[in-house]
């Protein structure tokens, strides 16, 4: 664990052209971050890009009045700021504006890092909001603190994967600007029609494999992972593991509390199948992915192998 709070202040300090990326098909919990940055530095020229935006950070854009530019940057940077990235090929596109300058700082809550960074802020919590909310120093600016609510909220499963550490940001974060089921609101969409279909059709082409009293499910979808996963799983799969082979051989999994407790590790597993398959792979134990493989019908085997073992000894 690095923790260089510190350092990343006087990183930002000495900035005055500032770029923050975050990882491609950015979500709340990236984007929020970028958008409280953005709002507390305001003595700084800031851009901030991502290759593509999630649906719920594009609604909380909306709801919060905020917008991110695409396209060319105004000005060239003198130094970056990574967020809620571990690995630099997840930043997808926006992996080359890393070549405009070797002045690079990090902001990560991940297990695994390979970015070389001068200055980085790691520590594993919940949410890499909870990091920035430290790193600002406590704002009192209401959007920036809804920014990083909403961030919380997606990235513990409205809260589901929360700890202590999690609500005690969460209790210094609100106040009587914010009401908190606003927050929970802006992220609401699981009753968007294409949500539902593309569920269907994941249902249809599920693999299931038994585990002693654990159920793996395997199945493919080209869209809405996260929501597909989520569902599977209140219907009793213990691991979910889902092939994206239309954004760029992506494979994402889930995992519950019994399985993660019996020994599965999603993030350290899918940095090795990663490493094995030419891909960039990492997140946390109960959630993680891999972006870049090739041959995903064989890692994703691979990967089911592996977690069978762990939950079969």
């Amino acid at each position: 664990m690095i923790l260089s709070l510190e350092d990343v202040r006087l990183f930002l300090e000495k900035s005055r052209k500032l770029l923050i990326l975050c990882h491609s098909n950015a979500d709340p919990d990236a984007l929020g971050g970028a958008i409280a940055l953005r709002r507390e530095l305001v003595d700084k020229q800031i851009d901030i890009r991502c290759d593509g935006v999630s649906r719920p950070a594009k609604r909380m854009l909306d709801v919060l009045g905020e917008t991110i530019l695409e396209g060319p940057l105004e000005r060239e940077p003198d130094s970056i700021l990574v967020l809620d990235t571990s690995n630099p090929e997840l930043l997808g596109c926006c992996k080359d504006f890393l070549e405009l300058t070797g002045n690079i700082a990090l902001v990560d809550h991940h297990a695994t890092c390979s970015f070389d960074a001068v200055a980085s802020f790691r520590e594993a919590r919940t949410s890499n909001a909870e990091l920035v909310w430290e790193l600002i120093g406590k704002s009192g600016d209401t959007v920036s603190r809804k920014a990083l609510l909403s961030g919380i909220l997606a990235d513990t499963g409205h809260l589901k994967f929360s700890n202590r550490d999690t609500f005690g940001s969460i209790y210094e974060m609100l106040d009587d600007d914010i009401v908190f089921e606003d927050i929970f609101t802006m992220l609401h969409d699981d009753h968007d029609p294409s949500k539902v279909v593309a569920l269907m059709k994941a249902l249809q082409r599920m693999r299931v494999k038994k585990v002693k009293e654990y159920m793996i499910v395997k199945t493919n979808i080209g869209s809405h992972e996260s929501f597909i996963a989520k569902n599977i799983m209140a219907l009793g799969a213990d691991v979910v593991i889902i092939v994206n082979d239309k954004k760029g051989e992506r494979i994402v999994a889930r995992a519950k509390k019994e399985a993660i407790e019996k020994g599965v590790d999603l993030s350290s597993l899918m940095s090795d199948i990663g490493k094995k398959y030419g891909g960039e792979g990492g997140g946390h134990p109960p959630a993680a992915g891999i972006l870049g493989i090739r041959d995903f019908k064989s890692a994703s085997d691979d990967l089911i192998e592996m977690i069978k073992k762990t939950l079969g000894e």
